[in-house]
């Protein structure tokens, strides 16, 4: 019961954003009573913290990623972020986070705290150099970037590629990312 309203929560605040959804309006999409949404998750704010919380497992399996030999990190990553996106559940949760950070501060906000604490940590803490940092930021651009292209705004040109080739080349710019020569200084 609890998951068909959070369900219905992930999409009603990606399509109507967090003013234009209500407990009430949550509760006909899940075909439920509306109390039973309050009494599941209490405010709308808590509904909208639990329907952004990643599950269970995600970001331990991008923290795999880590323990791949460095040479095979990039390839790595992307594999890890192809496989998120399969599982239909997945699909719907990491869809609807994207879309509702678009517009929505307080989801933004968790979105940055599930990138700083777990996705960007699982990147850099591998890596050795004083550049790690910039490194897990540019890898971040490159996993954000196929995520809204590939199934968020779902480019038919970017849709039709095929998984081994998306592995294959944007693991290439991932792993540039990882231990290539980086242009411009730590000064900069």
């Amino acid at each position: 019961m609890a998951e068909q309203v959070l369900e219905a929560a992930r999409m009603s605040f990606s399509e109507r954003g967090y003013a234009g959804t209500t407990l009430q309006g949550v509760a006909r999409i899940a075909g439920v009573h509306s109390r039973l949404v309050s009494y599941y998750f209490g405010t709308k704010q808590q509904l909208l913290l639990a329907a952004l919380e990643p599950p269970p497992g995600y970001v331990e399996g991008i923290r795999r990623t880590a323990y791949l030999p460095l040479s095979e990190r990039g390839e790595g990553i992307v594999r890890q972020l192809l496989a998120a996106w399969v599982h239909p559940e997945m699909s719907t949760l990491l869809r609807s986070t994207l879309l509702i950070a678009a517009h929505e501060p307080i989801a933004m906000d968790v979105l940055r705290k599930v990138f700083v604490r777990g996705i960007l940590p699982a990147v850099s803490d591998a890596l050795v150099d004083d550049e790690r940092v910039i490194r897990s930021g540019l890898v971040a651009t490159q996993l954000v970037g196929l995520a809204l292209t590939r199934y968020v705004y779902a480019i038919d040109q970017v849709v039709a590629i095929p998984d081994d080739r998306i592995i294959a080349s944007i693991g290439a710019t991932v792993q540039a990312y990882l231990d290539g020569e980086l242009a411009g200084s730590l000064d900069a």
